[in-house]
């Protein structure tokens, strides 16, 4: 995606925390139809015909679970335009009827429908490419992501021949709609980690590909603990902390596609041999700030002693499990792959704010 809100990390959950904590937002901010009061370019675009298919579509009693965007963007399944196509028209009425959200897909309840639809059009995804009626459908996706949409539609770029893939989840006018955006692309990010991931299985035997399964696994759970020694304080706090779990999550990845190019990490003899005391020290430097902190600030949603000292617990597992898999799939550079991972909690350690 070419416009970056705040980037998301491995969790798919997000959706359904926003609805906890938004849901008498919701029906404001979905299911607008470009009705009187619309801006004068939604105006004229409310006029634009649907396709024949449009009334094909048989209108839901409750809100789809067939995720139009999964079709659409192959997420954990081949890429099917008439699918996507197909599931969007329904979740489209069930926008308009303001159905409630489907726990079993809750990113669709907005990244469904009118927005999907508007994607396909403007791309030309398996239909004639239709500008106009793609404008429509960001009209009724979210009023405002039209005008917010409208300069990157004018780049050249964005031409009939263009490969780019165009998405106005990009140009979304509110953060409740960023939000579950936010979710969506966190999806195609993570499917084509996964996909990446089970290549290289292809290429291990079986003592490599165990280990790295437990590598896997202990990634996504200093991951996800990561989350509580992030600044919880604040109305962003679910974005802040997607964001930070999310780097580390890139990181993760990005390391792996170096170690497999024999890439290996440049650091010194004397950073690798003092990288263990630089993390020790930052540690118990961090942890002594922590304790002195005014209980009023960690009912506020900071970073506690107890937070930290649980999730470094979590990390030397990980660091453990990439040492194990490092023996197996890199034996040369076990040592600088240790450091390496070292250094980025050292890093990681040094961003956490003290009230």
């Amino acid at each position: 995606m070419p416009r970056k809100f705040h980037s998301c990390a491995h969790f798919f959950g997000l959706a359904a925390t926003i609805l906890v904590e938004t849901c008498a937002l919701a029906c404001a901010a979905i299911g607008q139809t470009g009705a009187a009061g619309s801006p004068e370019e939604c105006t004229e675009y409310a006029s634009v015909p649907l396709p024949a298919e449009a009334e094909e579509a048989p209108v839901p009693k409750s809100f789809p679970a067939c995720a139009s965007y999964r079709s659409y963007r192959g997420i954990g399944r081949p890429v099917n335009y008439s699918q996507a196509r197909a599931c969007a028209w329904q979740e489209r009425l069930a926008q308009q009827a303001r159905l409630r959200q489907n726990q079993e897909e809750p990113t669709a309840w907005v990244v469904g429908g009118s927005l999907i639809l508007a994607d396909i059009y403007f791309n030309g995804a398996g239909v004639k490419r239709n500008i106009p009626l793609a404008m429509r459908f960001a009209c009724e996706f979210e009023e405002g992501t039209e005008k917010f949409a409208l300069p990157g539609i004018a780049k050249p770029s964005r031409s009939p021949r263009a490969n780019e893939v165009f998405e106005f989840c990009d140009y979304a006018a509110t953060t409740f709609t960023m939000n579950f955006c936010n979710d969506y692309e966190l999806q195609i990010k993570d499917d084509r980690r996964s996909r990446y991931y089970n290549s290289l299985k292809s290429s291990m035997n079986a003592e490599q590909k165990g280990a790295f399964e437990k590598l896997l696994a202990a990634v996504q759970a200093y991951i996800k603990a990561h989350a509580s020694e992030v600044d919880q304080g604040g109305t962003i706090r679910v974005v802040r902390t997607i964001e930070s779990q999310d780097i580390l999550e890139d990181l993760f990845h990005t390391d792996l596609v170096h170690f497999e190019s024999r890439k290996w990490p440049e650091l010194s003899g004397n950073q690798i041999a003092g990288v263990d005391a630089l993390l020790h020290s930052e540690y118990e430097m961090k942890l002594k700030q922590l304790i002195a902190q005014p209980q009023e600030d960690i009912d506020e949603g900071a970073v506690s002693a107890e937070d930290l000292s649980s999730v470094e617990g979590t990390w030397e597992a990980y660091r453990d499990a990439w040492v194990e898999f490092a023996r197996l799939r890199y034996p040369a550079a076990i040592t600088a792959i240790r450091a390496k991972i070292t250094f980025d909690r050292y890093r990681l350690l040094k961003t956490i704010s003290i009230w």
